[in-house]
């Protein structure tokens, strides 16, 4: 079932401040798994620079072939205020791209049953590095829009874990956590793959050599089968449609 979670990785890169990744995974996520004998690997890491940022994660690319049943990583620290993507405790900046291509690799390990988590302010922008060309970088993640506080990110993604590590599917536990009116919101490949193409579909729409090819092909045939023309109205149709057969395609490769 599409959310189900057997593996929690938490990645925390905060200094000087309440280590919120750090509480949760030990207050919530190592002490449920651990008493009521729940099936789940975890684990926690501290990193203060990108480099050690992204080591962690080839670790994981590393390993996923051996991580059975979904993957699930959290990210706690802070968001670019330019939304470009993540800031070390260090201040380096970690972009969405470099993230996207890391995790692109770890989901297509798994199967399309990578999800991301993200306590981190402006995390839904993580889209922005998504390729609608290149294969699904996660099969959905749970982010912010805003900024974001401690005393939230506690209260929210203690609910989310709890439930998760209840029910074993982060959907599931998604929906309770979205039932106390939660800043965070879950967006699955299909909507982060539309977000990401649109920018693709305006180029083409506005590719007025595209759209000549396509009508005067179209036409043709319109006129070879039944010997009538088109009419403006339905040039536009026939165009409108192409793009979205363009876009059907483009998703297509771009799931796994």
């Amino acid at each position: 079932m599409v959310g189900d979670i057997k593996n929690i990785i938490i990645i925390e890169s905060l200094h000087g401040e309440r280590k919120t990744g750090l509480e949760l995974y030990e207050d919530c996520i190592r002490r449920k798994i651990t008493y009521q004998n729940k099936d789940f690997t975890h684990s926690y890491h501290a990193v203060n620079t990108k480099d050690e940022l992204l080591e962690i994660i080839n670790y994981i690319i590393y390993n996923s072939p051996h991580m059975h049943g979904g993957v699930l990583i959290h990210l706690e620290m802070h968001g670019d205020e330019n939304k470009k993507g993540l800031i070390l405790s260090d201040q380096s900046l970690v972009t969405w791209v470099e993230l996207i291509e890391k995790f692109r690799d770890i989901n297509i390990i798994t199967k399309d049953n990578l999800f991301i988590t993200m306590a981190t302010c402006f995390g839904r922008y993580l889209y922005l590095g998504v390729d609608p060309y290149k294969k699904s970088p996660f099969s959905g993640y749970i982010s912010a829009s805003i900024a974001v506080y401690p005393d939230e990110i506690v209260e929210k993604f203690f609910i989310l874990f709890e439930n998760l590590i209840d029910k074993g599917n982060l959907v599931k536990a998604y929906l309770d956590m979205e039932k106390t009116e939660s800043n965070f919101y879950y967006k699955d490949r299909k909507r982060a793959f539309d977000e990401a193409f649109q920018s693709v579909l305006e180029k083409l729409h506005g590719n007025m050599d595209l759209k000549q090819k396509i009508l005067a092909e179209a036409e043709e045939k319109m006129f070879t089968e039944t010997g009538v023309k088109l009419t403006d109205p339905e040039k536009e149709i026939i165009f409108n449609k192409a793009l979205n057969d363009i876009a059907k395609k483009s998703y297509n490769s771009f799931k796994l």
